[in-house]
C-alpha cells in the first residue's frame, strides 16, 4: 500500500531521462482564496527570484530555481488582450483609438478579475523541475494551505485540479506504449483513490478514455509504430479533454500530424506525459504532489514489468465491459495492489 505521509518523492523505475539527468516534473496548482500576489510571494520565499507583475492578475517569478514560475488568474477575460498590443497605430487618430482600446480593456480586464473572487481559480505553474525537488512543491503546496488557498472539496462551485507534466523516460514507442498501456488499464483504480471531484466530473477536462480505445491499445496484438500508434490516438481522442492528455507529447514528435487533427492553440508541445486527473485538495495528506506522484509512479512500475503487462493485457480481454458489473474496476484494483510504491 502507498505510504500517503511521505516526506520524500519516490524513485520511479527509470529515473534519468534521455539526455542524462533527473527526469522532471512540472506542476500546475490550482485553488481560491489567495491572491495571484499573495501565491507569488510563497514561491520567491522558496525558490527565490524576483516577482514581476505582467498585469494586476498574472504575475512571473523570473531569476529563481528552476526557471520562470507563473502565477495567474486561470481566465482569460482576467488578463488584458495580447491582441491589441499587436495593433498598428501608423496614424495620429489610429494610435487615439488603440491607446483608448487598450486603457478600456486593461480596466476591464482587471474589473473582471476582481470581481470574479472565488469563481476564477488562481493557478500557480511551476517549471519543470528534478523529480528529486518535489518534495520542494509539497512544501508550496502546503504553504499555500496555511496563507488561505481553499481546493476543490471546500466550494461547491470549484473544481480545482493538481495537474503533472511528467517528463518522458523516452520518446520512442518502446517507451510510451507501455506507460499508455499501463495508465489505461489503472484508470479505473486512479478514479477511485484519487476520488475524484463530484464538480470536476461533470467537465468534460478530464473525461475518460473510451472503452473501444482501451480495447484497442490493450491487446496482446497490438504493436503500432510511432506514426500508428499517434494516429489512433488521435482517431479516438481528437481532444485535450482527458485525464491523461497526451497531445503535448505526441505533438513534441509529430506536430503538424497533431495540429491537423485537433485544432487547439493550446496544446503546448512538450516531452511529458500532462496528467490532468488529480484533485487541488489542502485538507489531508492524501492528495499533495507527493501522493499524486506516488500514484503515478504504479502506472509507471507496472509498464516497466513488460511480463506482468503483457499478462494484466492478456486478462484485461476477458473482462466485461458492461455497466452493470464491476469486472473492470475491481481487476484495476487488484492490480495495482501490486505496483503501488
Amino acid at each position: 500500500m502507498m505510504n500517503q505521509n511521505m516526506k520524500s518523492p519516490v524513485s520511479p523505475p527509470q529515473p534519468i531521462s534521455e539526455e542524462g539527468k533527473d527526469r522532471r516534473v512540472g506542476i500546475e496548482i490550482e485553488f481560491a482564496a489567495l491572491k495571484p500576489r499573495d501565491a507569488a510571494t510563497l514561491v520567491t520565499q522558496r525558490f527565490g527570484g524576483t516577482v514581476v507583475e505582467v498585469d494586476p492578475h498574472r504575475y512571473e517569478i523570473q531569476d529563481g530555481d528552476h526557471g520562470v514560475f507563473l502565477v495567474e488568474l486561470d481566465a482569460q477575460y482576467a488578463h488584458p488582450n495580447e491582441k491589441l498590443s499587436d495593433v498598428e497605430d501608423r496614424k495620429p487618430w489610429l494610435s487615439e483609438l488603440a491607446n483608448w482600446l487598450r486603457d478600456l480593456d486593461t480596466e476591464a480586464s482587471r474589473l473582471i478579475g476582481d470581481l470574479g473572487g472565488d469563481l476564477i481559480p488562481c493557478e500557480v505553474v511551476c517549471p519543470p523541475i528534478p523529480w528529486t525537488e518535489l518534495d520542494r512543491i509539497e512544501d508550496l503546496y502546503r504553504a499555500l494551505h496555511q496563507a488561505g488557498a481553499a481546493g476543490t472539496d471546500e466550494g461547491l462551485l470549484y473544481a480545482f485540479g493538481l495537474h503533472m507534466n511528467v517528463e518522458a523516460s523516452g520518446t520512442t514507442v518502446a517507451d510510451i506504449l507501455p506507460t499508455l498501456k499501463a495508465y489505461l488499464l489503472l484508470s479505473p483504480w486512479l478514479r477511485s483513490a484519487i476520488q475524484v471531484d463530484g464538480t470536476r466530473r461533470i467537465f468534460p477536462y478530464i473525461d475518460p478514455f473510451p472503452s473501444s480505445y482501451i480495447k484497442r491499445v490493450c491487446a496482446p496484438d497490438y504493436t503500432p509504430d510511432l506514426n500508428a500508434m499517434i494516429g489512433d490516438y488521435l482517431s479516438y481522442n481528437p481532444t485535450r479533454n482527458r485525464e491523461l492528455d497526451m497531445l503535448p507529447l505526441f505533438s513534441h514528435l509529430r506536430a503538424a500530424r497533431v495540429s491537423r487533427a485537433v485544432d487547439d492553440p493550446r496544446i503546448k508541445a512538450r516531452p511529458a506525459y500532462h496528467w490532468r486527473l488529480p484533485n487541488a485538495l489542502f485538507s489531508g495528506q492524501e492528495a499533495g504532489p507527493l501522493a499524486e506522484w506516488a500514484r503515478w509512479l504504479t502506472v509507471e512500475r507496472l509498464a516497466a514489468d513488460s511480463d506482468g503487462l503483457d499478462r494484466a493485457c492478456a486478462s484485461f480481454q476477458d473482462l466485461s465491459p458492461l455497466p452493470l458489473t464491476d469486472d473492470v474496476e475491481v481487476f484495476s484494483c487488484q492490480l495495482a495492489q501490486a505496483y503501488c510504491p
